[in-house]
């Protein structure tokens, strides 16, 4: 059986998603007996003309990502969103929500051939076939994805809100103990990490496809938040897949 040919890939983004895939070095080594990995910013190894899946990291900051992008796009079968920024543009985009003239000068001068652009998501530009996400995305999930796609299978994404799993692990609601936590709107399947160590949750997996994102905001009024703090809240890692029910 041929194995599937995969590239590790990124644009503009910190790298810290493909540190989450380094972390799972011995089973990384064993799914390289079952798939070929053509590609990975760390290690030096020739790009292949097509592949069968590529994991890319990063969001588009420019014109060069965007080229980038939309040309593996078109080289590969399944085109893998890995991680927040990826997926939803995660804190470099929140420029998009912050007046030009407040940063502009702490801008770096770029090369003429540079052409900045608004950050965004790859899945504002091309049409992604799955979504690992998380800020950086868990390591058990990205390796459970590459298993069931080099098995055959297709995988099967977390479709419960972050709150079920908290609630799973036994631990109180930080919402009842005063505390800004953006849980019942949040996409699971990162077994509450944040809140079993006791920190909120910010909502780095996205909005939950059933949230419910206006009568979340009226409960947070309720506890005493202002609403400006909770959209900030909410922007965070979210903000340009915000429905608008947040405003």
């Amino acid at each position: 059986m041929k194995k599937l040919r995969i590239g590790f890939l990124n644009i503009t983004g910190c790298v810290g998603c493909m540190l989450s895939v380094l972390f799972n070095e011995q089973e990384l080594v064993e799914l390289s007996k079952a798939v070929e990995i053509t590609a990975f910013p760390f290690i030096r190894k020739k790009a292949a003309a097509t592949y069968d899946i590529v994991l890319l990291e990063g969001l588009v900051a420019n014109r060069e990502d965007l080229d980038f992008l939309r040309d593996i796009r078109k080289r590969t079968v399944m085109l893998v969103a890995l991680g927040s920024c990826a997926a939803t543009g995660c804190i470099p985009a929140i420029r998009n929500f912050i007046d030009r003239r407040s940063y502009v000068h702490l801008m770096y001068d770029k090369i003429e051939k540079i052409s900045d652009l608004d950050p965004k998501p790859v899945t504002d530009y091309v049409d992604v076939d799955y979504v690992i996400p998380g800020c950086p995305p868990d390591k058990k999930e990205i390796m459970a994805f590459l298993k069931d796609v080099s098995a055959g299978k297709r995988p099967s994404p977390c479709t419960d809100p972050v709150c079920v799993e908290c609630r799973l692990n036994g631990n109180f609601c930080l919402i009842e103990r005063g505390k800004l936590c953006l849980g019942p709107v949040t996409a699971g399947g990162c077994n509450a990490v944040c809140i079993n160590g006791g920190f909120e949750c910010w909502g780095c997996r996205g909005s939950h496809e059933d949230a419910n994102q206006k009568a979340f905001m009226e409960l947070m009024e309720s506890k005493g938040y202002d609403r400006k703090t909770v959209v900030e809240r909410m922007r965070t890692f979210n903000g340009l897949k915000l429905r608008g029910e947040e405003k």
